[in-house]
């Protein structure tokens, strides 16, 4: 059986649509499927050599492109905000076995198979088979195995993401230091790709900070945090699993509905920067740090937080689609 996942990642996209889909080729191919990802040249940067690559002049041409490759796989899984409703709709007429991943549900009525969200939310009854909640969040393999009941050291993890589109990290490490808030307690977890990493791992090492780049397994460094300060992609439910209070910084409008739902449970906070002014900025990243102080003292919000996040996400989310999508391709 064949599947196809049409995705993209770059600085301003982020990683957040490959890494989950990984999540999910990984389930797929340990139940026979082969996979591959389908990527527009403008983005082979950020690809495997082994992607298939589409398009390169427009969103138009790969459209079209993928249209025809569509037809020669068994199931496609489409996680791409450039689609609107109408392309879900025509690339669902050339491809029933269509997945689509969503996270705003801003784009009106489209068809599609199946539709997955990690938030609760409604669609519409074009939708055959809705995977909706936090049980469906897609998490690597790896979340799934760990030990949740460790308790955590006396570590602040900062992780602005795959790419860290506004540059946060070392403003936020700035902030930081001129709050007094101690060196020797915050471990930097930067992306392969981050914006500024030289200028980020130049301020560690002058001032002691601990700091890792493009690993390969961060629960790790998850396990051990006592609070997060991070950006709410992907990441959100990664340290939802591991039970880890968070200050989230939105750095992408698609954010808001998970912050949304997940905020009033009270396991994190959040302050929004996709939508400040330059003016704005600086006085947000402010009030993330005094947020941050604020948490770091509070042993009780702690306690509940970490209770609240590991009641969410079992890690299992991945496979969990997997098996049921590939129990209807079981069926005679």
């Amino acid at each position: 059986m064949k599947l196809l996942v049409r995705a993209d990642a770059s600085v301003e996209i982020g990683m957040g649509h490959r890494v989950r889909c990984q999540a999910l080729i990984h389930a797929f191919i340990q139940l026979g499927w082969q996979c591959q990802f389908v990527v527009d040249r403008r983005y082979q940067a950020f690809a495997s050599p082994d992607d298939c690559f589409i398009g390169g002049q427009s969103d138009k041409e790969s459209k079209t492109e993928f249209l025809s490759l569509a037809n020669r796989a068994d199931l496609v899984i489409l996680d791409h905000y450039g689609y609107t409703a109408d392309d879900i709709t025509q690339l669902y007429q050339h491809q029933a076995n269509l997945l689509v991943l969503d996270d705003m549900n801003d784009r009106g009525e489209f068809c599609a198979k199946w539709l997955l969200n990690p938030l609760q939310q409604d669609y519409c009854k074009h939708i055959e088979y809705p995977l909706t909640g936090s049980s469906y969040a897609l998490l690597r393999s790896v979340f799934q195995q760990q030990k949740k009941s460790q308790t955590p050291s006396r570590q602040l993890l900062i992780t602005l993401g795959g790419t860290d589109p506004q540059a946060l990290t070392l403003p936020i490490l700035t902030a930081l230091l001129a709050s007094d808030f101690p060196t020797k307690y915050i471990q930097v977890l930067l992306g392969a790709n981050a914006k500024n990493a030289h200028q980020v791992i130049r301020f560690c090492r002058i001032n002691n900070i601990a700091f890792e780049q493009g690993l390969a397994d961060v629960t790790p460094l998850m396990k051990q945090a006592k609070m997060a300060i991070s950006a709410a992609g992907g990441t959100l439910f990664e340290l939802a699993c591991m039970g880890v209070p968070t200050i989230f910084a939105q750095v992408a409008d698609n954010q808001t509905r998970s912050l949304e739902q997940h905020v009033p449970l009270d396991w994190c906070r959040c302050v929004r920067f996709d939508n400040a002014s330059k003016e704005a900025r600086q006085q947000r990243i402010e009030l993330l740090v005094e947020e941050v102080a604020h948490r770091w003292l509070d042993i009780e919000w702690q306690q509940n937080a970490r209770k609240m996040a590991r009641s969410l996400v079992d890690g299992d989310g991945a496979n969990r689609v997997a098996k049921t999508i590939n129990s209807y391709f079981a069926v005679p």
